[in-house]
């Protein structure tokens, strides 16, 4: 998917992990569970940062390698992604105080 958020520039494509849907569905269901408008909150927030990680990828700072890490607002989520080219992989969406241990293992 290629987006122009403005500015004249196109915004990175974006590709996505198989497995970042179930990240997502786990959290939003999470946060369902205890407010719908919490939950539509959170939705928000990860579209938000998804669409600034799109314009700005460098940005976010490298956590591993060529892995950088750009936190959600308002919720101890982040977002890994990788920057080559014109591309922009989501590698996953993860609670900041979960085991990191397999937080580097993905790949698109």
């Amino acid at each position: 998917m290629t987006k122009n958020y403005g500015g004249g520039s196109m915004a990175d494509i974006r590709r996505f992990h198989p497995l970042v849907a179930d990240d997502l569905a786990a959290a939003v269901g999470y946060y369902d569970e205890l407010s719908t408008d919490l939950g539509n909150r959170f939705r928000d927030a990860v579209r938000d940062r998804l669409e600034s990680i799109s314009e700005f990828p460098e940005s976010y700072g490298c956590i591993h390698e060529q892995i950088r890490a750009a936190m959600t607002l308002r919720f101890p989520y982040v977002v890994l992604i990788e920057h080559r080219e014109n591309t922009v992989a989501i590698l996953g969406v993860f609670h900041a105080a979960s085991d990191q241990a397999g937080w580097f293992d993905r790949a698109v």
